[in-house]
């Protein structure tokens, strides 16, 4: 979740013919929000283009997505997070075969199960890949080609119920080379996803006057995930204690908060 699309590009070293691979592209939405009750079942359609000249073979899977502060991407097998909707998800097919310019309908459906536990929020990836053909026939090189992979985000929302609940970790001062920064880590230890927009303010400490004003840009957040936040430092007087409030407003009533002295 931290972009609302999401392309992957894998290069595949590979013994194949001199002429390129056809390619394809996901035409659209690369995420997909729903609010859906218990036991309810829904559809969507996606559209697959081939946006090359040749035949392009297009596998489709599902696997579970998470991510942390340490910025690593998780693509587990789907239905091991006890979060993910990847068994709720049906897909019309696990391939597809597109000619040169065609277009074909992928057609997806859910199923939300009618289980008293399910509250929140539960997603997992589509993943589309691009199949690279072997040519015996071609005369052969060692070439670099370059296969498209779309992740699709598959998200359901249970009605209103569950929260995001955010925590605050490690707040601190760190140092690189010249330049000053405080940062944190928050983590959504709550049942829904949220998406906060952060803001930082700097209290001259003897005063209490305002100095400065940042704020960083809404990032979605899963439960269980986890992101780092970092502010720049830099243009603030040396020698001098200042009261940092912290705001992470996921809008509504999802208002998180906290202070913390800087001593710089």
């Amino acid at each position: 979740m931290k972009s609302e699309k999401v392309l992957l590009t894998m290069i595949l070293l590979w013994l194949t013919s001199l002429n390129s691979f056809a390619g394809f592209e996901v035409v659209g939405n690369l995420s997909y929000k729903y609010i859906a009750q218990k036991g309810e079942k829904y559809s969507t359609v996606i559209k697959v283009h081939n946006t090359g000249s040749k035949d392009q073979e297009v596998k489709i899977y599902l696997r579970d997505y998470l991510f942390n502060y340490e910025g690593t991407t998780f693509y587990n097998e789907p239905g091991t997070n006890n979060r993910s909707n990847a068994p709720w998800i049906q897909f019309s097919a696990q391939t597809l075969l597109l000619k040169s310019n065609e277009t074909q309908n992928l057609q997806i459906e859910i199923t939300v199960p009618k289980g008293d536990n399910i509250t929140g929020t539960y997603w997992s990836m589509l993943m589309l890949e691009g199949l690279v053909p072997s040519d015996q026939n071609a005369q052969v090189q060692l070439k670099l080609n370059t296969a498209i992979r779309y992740a699709i985000q598959m998200v359901t929302h249970i009605g209103k119920s569950g929260i995001g609940q955010l925590e605050f970790q490690r707040p601190g001062v760190v140092k690189e080379g010249n330049k000053q920064f405080f940062d944190f880590i928050m983590v959504n230890t709550g049942e829904r996803s949220i998406s906060p927009e952060v803001s930082m303010e700097l209290f001259d400490a003897a005063t209490g006057e305002s100095v400065k004003v940042l704020k960083i840009p809404k990032q979605g957040m899963y439960p269980t995930t986890s992101t780092k936040w970092r502010f720049p430092l830099e243009g603030l007087p040396k020698g001098r204690t200042y009261k940092a409030v912290i705001v992470a407003d996921g809008s509504g009533e999802d208002v998180f908060g906290l202070e913390y002295t800087i001593v710089l």
